[in-house]
């Protein structure tokens, strides 16, 4: 699979087959997928998180992952693993190009927007920084060095 092809590159009358009887175009393939994972996928996930302890500080690994097994997968795991094989139909395109479809999900992080601050008009930052309990303690020694060097 070289050229992975992605639902953003297929258009939505390209065909999709599965075997010799089940087909779909890509828009119905799109929509079908979408409101899945909207609808029951997005409850599911949180639920399983929930219930791993994401709460707090720490995710429990599943054994079966953390020992390597790979035995207990359900058979419908190959949509999101190895690829289901099928064929497109794209159009304009002289015949039927054989490959694999995979769902891919993934994990986005977008940071917030830092905060505009205002800069005082001489053009240096304004820092409020707070006054330390030991400043009045800094003054008072200042002064009296001060007073003694004179």
């Amino acid at each position: 699979m070289q050229d992975n092809l992605t639902s953003s590159n297929l258009g939505n009358e390209d065909v999709l087959a599965f075997g010799n009887t089940n087909m779909c175009k890509v828009e119905a393939f799109n929509r079908i997928v979408d409101s899945t994972i909207r609808e029951k996928l997005a409850d599911q996930l949180v639920a399983e998180l929930d219930a791993k302890g994401l709460r707090g500080v720490r995710i429990q690994e599943d054994k079966r992952v953390s020992e390597g097994r790979t035995d207990k997968k359900p058979a419908n795991w190959k949509w999101f693993s190895a690829g289901k094989d099928c064929e497109i139909l794209k159009i304009g395109a002289k015949g039927w190009q054989k490959g694999k479809v995979k769902i891919r999900i993934s994990l986005e992080f977008c940071p917030e927007e830092p905060e505009d601050t205002e800069t005082p008009e001489n053009n240096q930052p304004e820092t409020n920084a707070p006054e330390s309990p030991l400043d009045d303690l800094r003054r008072m020694i200042n002064e009296q060095t001060q007073e003694n060097n004179q």
